[in-house]
């Protein structure tokens, strides 16, 4: 005897069980359209008038609305309006049936919300149809929409680890940096002088990154106030190279300064050093042995502030980088393998410049090299 063969499997359509309300006056239409979308196994709402589907809609949000403009008491897109004024009906589909055909009432009924139009007398089949796409389409885009908070979610949760991190490892980094200086001897031998001036160098770069990635996360979620004041520029400047002379040192490179005297700039000091540093660290990684990097300012010649400029000879930046070289992650791809840069400093400069409602850009540095500028807004005082 042969064994039974297996049913096959029941297979159920995504709108199967959907809820769907008809709001029809004319009983012979109302009682068709029942017909015709019972055989999709919708559940169903049937009303007559306006208030009843507008009460109906109080209750509880349908799947789709099928919807009939001439009702004995209201005009039947007051009932769409109603809909889209209900919390989370925007995104009810609404299926207008009507004898009507002309563009101006179709345009009345789309601002009004509408969704689709079936001209009457209807075919079952097109009923149906209509129906079930416009169904699927709704569930599509909740699925879309569940799809988008859980990416946002996943998102939020990598950049509140990525602040964690970045949070300890600062904590630690300025640690050791502290340690470093204080084993420091002038009794000890040159050799470890060295070594400890090189450990120090890398303590301060890493530090300085993982700063620029602290603050780059923190200004995405609540934006980074610039605590701005009027100060000279000259001196202010004098000690911020003075921090980086024994770096440019025994990178054999050196570090020329010039800059008016009395030239004044409305900035956050400490922000504005961390610009600086930024740019001096890359012109010092970059520049040829044996070169000058030149750090100089004026005033502008046009209604803008003032300019600070960092100069350096090296290979340059290609034309169709310099604006991409501001982004987060970006590297010049000629840069040696050996530099430990990971494209967060120059971003985070212009984050800082665009506080100040200011600007930066590259430009090239004749006869070679480049040249980062910075303009900053007019201060009250421009000079002393």
């Amino acid at each position: 005897m042969p064994a039974p063969m297996p049913s096959p499997p029941v297979f159920r359509r995504r709108d199967h069980g959907a809820h769907v309300l008809v709001v029809e006056d004319n009983p012979v239409t109302l009682h068709f359209l029942q017909t015709a979308l019972e055989s999709n196994h919708y559940r169903l709402t049937l009303t007559s008038q306006a208030a009843e589907a507008m009460a109906a809609l109080d209750q509880g949000l349908p799947d789709l609305v099928i919807l009939d403009l001439h009702l004995p008491d209201i005009y039947g897109l007051e009932v769409c309006r109603h809909l889209r004024r209900c919390l989370g009906g925007d995104d009810i589909p609404v299926l207008v049936v009507t004898v009507e055909d002309g563009p101006d009432g179709h345009a009345e009924a789309v601002r009004a919300g509408v969704d689709d139009f079936l001209r009457k007398p209807i075919l079952p089949v097109e009923l149906r149809t209509r129906a079930r796409s416009l169904i699927r389409l709704r569930q599509l885009r909740q699925e879309l929409r569940a799809e988008r908070e859980s990416l946002l979610d996943m998102h939020a949760q990598k950049e509140n680890l990525l602040q964690y991190v970045a949070h300890d490892l600062k904590n630690l980094l300025s640690a050791a940096q502290a340690t470093l200086e204080m084993m420091g001897t002038e009794e000890a031998p040159a050799q470890t002088l060295r070594y400890q001036d090189r450990m120090g160098a890398s303590l301060r770069a890493m530090l300085a990154m993982v700063t620029d990635l602290l603050d780059l996360s923190i200004n995405d979620r609540a934006e980074l106030v610039a605590e701005r004041e009027l100060f000279e520029l000259s001196p202010w400047l004098e000690r911020v190279i003075h921090e980086f002379e024994p770096l440019a040192a025994r990178c054999r490179r050196s570090i020329e300064l010039e800059v008016p005297p009395g030239l004044m700039v409305d900035a956050d000091p400490h922000l504005l050093r961390r610009v600086i540093s930024n740019l001096l660290e890359n012109a010092i990684r970059f520049a040829p042995e044996g070169t000058l990097i030149q750090v100089s300012a004026c005033e502008s010649q046009d209604s803008c502030g003032p300019r600070i400029m960092v100069s350096d000879l090296g290979a340059g930046i290609p034309a169709e980088l310099k604006e991409e070289i501001f982004e987060r992650f970006v590297r010049l791809k000629s840069a040696p393998a050996t530099q430990s840069g990971r494209g967060l400093g120059l971003a985070f400069c212009r984050l800082v410049m665009n506080m100040h409602h200011g600007r930066i850009w590259v430009e090239d540095n004749h006869p070679r090299g480049s040249r980062f500028v910075l303009e900053l807004p007019n201060s009250a005082g421009a000079a002393l």
